[in-house]
Order: structure tokens, then sequence, then C-alpha cells
């Protein structure tokens, strides 16, 4: 007799299949999702779905909408704008004290996050990045600001990070057409943290977080989908 998986894992299958169909684009922002046609589709059944739902709601991939079910989050011009000024205010703030009160557990930790995200972009391949190089960029960011001392501060950095998360992944086919180095950026942020240089370190952050805001109005005030468009390409 076929042994069927465990709710937990078909509800772990269903997550990353439309995590990945958000990612890529073929699930659009503020789509509704219909639990009848994804249950066919995904072969699977509605409470597996809302445990997927559920998951993806926690990282703002989707959004519960009363009565209604979910849909994926909604992209916009507004909502991009507002949370990049809120970042660049918030998040060099909280490096610049880490820069100031951070000890030597703090360098470590900020030279292993950048040694593991440089080894995951060693890997990427035709500015394709797939999860375990945004793992290793979330962890870099979040020891940046790791020794600030202000639990706080950190909480909403990382908040702030998780908003974005979605525009960062649509961002990425367009690095090469605004002839972007990730790589570069990431070392100069390194190298001002260890130097404990704080004016250069805040506005090399300012720096990095609006670039992508800047790739990315242009396709959002036209109402193209970047990742479709980059689908489409390939």
């Amino acid at each position: 007799m076929v042994k069927r998986a465990g709710s937990g894992t078909r509800a772990t299958e269903a997550y990353e299949r439309l995590r990945r169909d958000i990612f890529t684009g073929r699930l659009t922002p503020g789509q509704r999702l219909k639990f009848p046609v994804l249950c066919a589709e995904y072969e699977t059944s509605p409470s597996v779905l809302r445990e997927a739902f559920t998951k993806l709601a926690g990282e703002r991939l989707v959004t519960p909408q009363p009565h209604q079910g979910y849909t994926v989050a909604s992209l916009s011009v507004a909502e991009l704008t507002d949370v990049t000024a809120a970042r660049v205010e918030l998040e060099p703030l909280a490096f610049g004290l880490s820069m100031t009160a951070g000890g030597d557990q703090w360098e470590a930790d900020v030279v292993a996050a950048h040694h593991l995200l440089s080894l995951r972009e060693r890997e990427v391949s035709d500015g394709a990045r797939g999860d375990e190089w945004y793992f290793a960029h979330e962890a870099f960011h979040a020891a940046l600001v790791s020794g600030c001392g202000n639990r706080r501060l950190i909480a909403m950095a990382r908040d702030l990070r998780a908003e974005t998360e979605l525009y960062r992944r649509w961002a990425a086919p367009l690095l090469a057409e605004h002839d972007r180095d990730p790589a570069a950026e990431h070392q100069a942020l390194a190298d001002a943290a260890l130097a404990r240089d704080r004016e250069a370190g805040e506005k090399l952050l300012r720096d990095h977080i609006a670039f992508t805001t800047r790739m990315l109005l242009p396709q959002l005030s036209s109402g193209d989908n970047p990742a479709a468009a980059s689908a489409d390409r390939a």
C-alpha cells in the first residue's frame, strides 16, 4: 500500500510551490487565490492550502481577505516608497549604533554572515538567485544591525526588510540592466562595519536600500511585472 505523506509534509510542499509561483510572477500581485482552482492545480485539500497560506501570510506574500480567502500581496508605488522611506531612516540608524556599540562578537557575526553571503554569490548564474542567497542576504543585513543594543530597532528593521522581500526578488532581473553589483555593495558595507566608519557605513546602507526602489519604480508606475517580463525574456 502506498504511504501517503502527512498533512505537514503536504502543507510544506504546497507552501513551497505557491511561494515559488509568487516569486516568479506566475501568481500575480493582487490575484485572488481561489481554493477550488488551486486545490485542483496543486492536487491538495483546502485544509492543506490554508496551512500554507498562513505561513505565506506571515511572510507578507499573501494577504487574508475577510470572508474571501486570500490574495497575493499587492505591489504599489506608494507602498514601496513608504517602506523605503522608513528603511533608509531606521536601518542605517541601527547600523550606525552597532558600529558605535557593537563588540567583538558583533564583528565576528558580520564577518561570518558576509562570508556566507559571498559563497552564495559565487553560486549565482545569469542573475538567478535562489532561496539560499536570499536567506544569506537577510542574515547579513540582520548581522549589520544586531549590535545596536536596541531590540525594538532590530525588530522594526527586520519587519521592514520582510515587507520588501517580494520587491527585492522582483528587482533581481533588473540588476544587469542597471549595472548593479550587489557583491561589491555588500563588501563595502562589511568593510565599513569593521572599520567602525559610521558616516560611510550609514550612507552606503541608505544608498544600498534606495537602489532597489529606483530600479523598480518605473516598472511599477507603468504597470509592468518585472518577474513576468524576466520569465518572458528567458
